[in-house]
């Protein structure tokens, strides 16, 4: 948790001195170097005492295909040097944030016992995105947990749910009351 606090700033910092092209560069560029992160042994090269810090960054960007610019070289280096490096995908996500919001493009997470067809999701994610004046891209987890549908927008804080169990609760309270 502490890692997505300490990357929002870095990413803040970064999007505060790059124009919308260099920042769409530079998350390219660290997007590429996260990928090497899923491997362990990335994390035991950037983390070992053995290997100079100078060492390191000219590792990091041996592993690069695309030219990177002097704002991503220099976030790059200063995590480097100052043991951070682990917080590079974290960065990474948090200039992702960053530009979608730019572009006021959203992931939604749908939340359904069993897949549903694309012209479905094409449908919710038009009518919801008009609704809330943003372009909506829908991910589909299957949760055989769930007795119903729900729809996150984590970015913008939106819940949206139907489920069954609860609807039947609301349904009895209110006729409780009723009485």
């Amino acid at each position: 948790m502490q890692e997505n606090v300490i990357a929002k700033k870095y990413a803040k910092a970064l999007a505060s001195v790059c124009n919308a092209d260099e920042l769409v560069n530079i998350y390219d560029v660290y997007n590429e170097i996260s990928k090497a992160f899923s491997i362990k042994k990335m994390y035991y090269i950037v983390n070992s005492h053995v290997i100079t810090k100078d060492e390191k960054i000219s590792f990091i960007k041996s592993l690069i295909n695309k030219n990177i610019n002097e704002y991503a070289d220099r976030l790059l280096s200063i995590l480097i040097k100052n043991d951070r490096s682990c917080l590079l995908p974290f960065v990474t996500l948090e200039l992702k944030k960053i530009i979608d919001s730019k572009s006021n493009t959203y992931i939604a997470t749908l939340y359904v016992k069993t897949k549903l067809d694309n012209d479905s999701i094409y449908r919710i994610q038009n009518n919801l995105g008009k609704k809330l004046g943003v372009t909506l891209s829908i991910m589909q987890e299957i949760d055989s947990n769930i007795d119903g549908i729900k729809l996150e927008v984590i970015e913008l804080g939106i819940e949206v749910s139907f489920l069954k169990n609860r609807f039947t609760q609301e349904l009895k309270d209110f006729i409780l009351k009723a009485v």
